[in-house]
C-alpha cells in the first residue's frame, strides 16, 4: 500500500508541476540501468545521448530510422543479469510536435545460475521499488503513455528474439517472450519498437519513462502425491532387495 501511495503521489506531482502546452516527444538521452538484477554494477555510469533524425514518423513499415542500437547505450551494455530480479532503465524525452517511433536492438546476458524460459519487457514510470506500470498509477486526463508498437495491421515492424519464439503482447505496455530457453552463460538478442505519443488536450505531463526488464527462471515442477508415493516404493523396494541379498 505504501508503494502504491508513493507512486500516486509522484504521479500527482507530475500532473501539478508540468506545463500544459501542446507537445509531443522525442528521446534525448538514456540513463544507466539500475536494479537488483543488474550484474555489472561497476559499468560506466554515463548518460547516453540519442539522436532522432526523423521525428514524428509513427507507423513506419520498415524498422524506424530512429534507431537505438545496443540499448541501453554507453552504460552497462550488454545488460548482464546476476539474478532474476528486475532491471530498470530511465529514458528521457522532450517535446517534438508529433508521435515519434524508435527501433531498439539489445543483447541480454544470463549470468544467473538458472535457465530462463521467458523474458518480460514493461513500460512504466519510476525505478526499483517506486516503479509503477500504467495499469497501477493514477493517470491524469489527457495523459498519453509511450507504448510498445506493433499494430495488427502490419504497419509496424514486429518485435524479434533470437532465443524465444512466442510473444504475448499484454496490452500496449508489456511484452512477454516465451517458447525458448536461455541457459546460464548464454545471451539473447531482442528488437522492439516504441512509440512516444502526444499528450491529449494540450498537456505535457512527463519528462521521462522507464523500460523494465525481467527474466523468468525455468520452474521446477513440484512432485505430485502419486510420483512421491512411487518414489517411496522404489526406495523401499531397493532396501528390501539389498536386505534379502545379505540374508
Amino acid at each position: 500500500m505504501k508503494r502504491i501511495t508513493t507512486i500516486l503521489g509522484a504521479t500527482l506531482a507530475i500532473f501539478l508541476c508540468l506545463s500544459e502546452v501542446a507537445q509531443a516527444r522525442t528521446i534525448t538521452s538514456i540513463s544507466p540501468p539500475t536494479g537488483l538484477g543488474l550484474g555489472d554494477v561497476l559499468c560506466p555510469q554515463v548518460q547516453t545521448t540519442v539522436a532522432t533524425p526523423y521525428p514524428n514518423n509513427d507507423n513506419s513499415i520498415a524498422p524506424s530510422p530512429n534507431q537505438i542500437v545496443k540499448f541501453p547505450g554507453l552504460s552497462c551494455t550488454p545488460i548482464t543479469f546476476k539474478t532474476t530480479d528486475s532491471v530498470d532503465t530511465p529514458v528521457f524525452v522532450v517535446p517534438s510536435g508529433g508521435t515519434t517511433e524508435y527501433f531498439f536492438t539489445e543483447t541480454v546476458v544470463n549470468n544467473t545460475s538458472s535457465s530462463w524460459d521467458s523474458f518480460t519487457f514493461q513500460i512504466g514510470f519510476g525505478v526499483n521499488d517506486n516503479f509503477g506500470s500504467p495499469e497501477l498509477i493514477l493517470v491524469p486526463p489527457g495523459f498519453a503513455i509511450p507504448n510498445f508498437d506493433f499494430s495488427v495491421s502490419g504497419a509496424d515492424e514486429k518485435p524479434t528474439s533470437s532465443k524465444f519464439t512466442e510473444l504475448n503482447q499484454d496490452g500496449s505496455f508489456s511484452l512477454k517472450w516465451s517458447g525458448g530457453s536461455v541457459a546460464p552463460g548464454e545471451s539473447v538478442d531482442f528488437t522492439f519498437s516504441v512509440d512516444i505519443p502526444d499528450d491529449l488536450d494540450g498537456k505535457n505531463l512527463y519528462q521521462s519513462f522507464t523500460i523494465r526488464q525481467v527474466p523468468i527462471a525455468r520452474s521446477v515442477p513440484e512432485p505430485t502425491p502419486t510420483s512421491a508415493f512411487l518414489g517411496l516404493l522404489v526406495v523401499m523396494g531397493a532396501g528390501f532387495a539389498f536386505k534379502h541379498k545379505l540374508l
